[in-house]
Formats: structure tokens, sequence, C-alpha cells
């Protein structure tokens, strides 16, 4: 189901993640913390979903969407998502959000090279030093999926 023009858009690009209540009252949250484990799972690792978390708790139905602007591809997926805390996929999370953040690390510490901004610089360094710690792994098995481009 999921080919490998959907991996490297999912893993190279911001997705949206949307959810919703038990009331359907909607939720969507940017994510740069996307991978694919199989042809038909995809795992986000949340360090600040509280909303959603707690969506996902009433309403296991999710659509999570993404634009590849460079490749000219859009993807809408939809599915249902659990939510998993412990064992094996949070310790691959916690690598996962390590070697991410060494990478965004090194892209703003080179970014900060050629700012001229105050408020720029002060904020690139505030994100340089942010490394945050996973809180959960929303695991969405993939149900459909629709071309957006």
């Amino acid at each position: 189901m999921l080919d490998e023009n959907m991996k490297v858009a999912l893993r190279s690009n911001v997705c949206y993640l949307a959810t919703s209540s038990k009331e359907g009252v909607p939720n969507v949250v940017p994510v740069g913390l996307v991978d694919v484990l199989d042809a038909s799972t995809i795992v986000v690792v949340d360090v600040l979903m509280n909303k959603t978390r707690k969506n996902l708790a009433e309403n296991e139905n999710v659509a999570l969407a993404v634009t590849d602007s460079n490749r000219l591809l859009g993807y809408q997926f939809k599915g249902k998502a659990s939510v998993v805390t412990s064992g094996e996929l949070m310790s691959w999370a916690s690598e996962f959000l390590k070697a991410k953040y060494e990478r965004r690390r090194k892209m703003l510490l080179e970014r900060l090279k050629s700012e001229t901004d105050p408020e720029k610089i002060a904020k690139i360094k505030r994100m340089a030093e942010d490394e945050r710690h996973p809180k959960a792994v929303v695991v969405i098995k993939v149900e459909e999926v629709y071309r957006t481009m």
C-alpha cells in the first residue's frame, strides 16, 4: 500500500495529523517526527500532542496529509491509530528522535552562520538547544490512500 514515493514524502516533509473528539470536534497538528514501519503502518513520535492524544483516546480514526513540493507529490492517508507508551517502539522512538535532533541541530547551526537578524539568531540558538523526549508513539494502520497533487 505505501510505496517508495510515499515513504520518502512522509520521512522528509512536515505532515499534518488530523484527529477528532468523540463529538466530532477536529484537531490538526503539524508533525515532523514521522516514519514508516511497513507497507501499511505509519508512526508518529509524540513530544507535544496532548489534544491529539486526548482525541485518540476517544476516537481512533485519523487522517495524515503530506505534500512534497519538490517532487510534486501529495498524499492523504486515512486509518486507525493506537498509542504506544512502552516497549520496543518507545526505545526505537528515543533513538529516532535523537538522530532527528542531531540533524536539525547541524542544519540550524549552519543557518546561524548567515543570519544577521538578532531575533532570528536568538530563536535559532534556542531551537538548536531544544531536545525533547518521546511521550508516546502514535501507530497508524493505513486503510485508505488518496493522491492530493
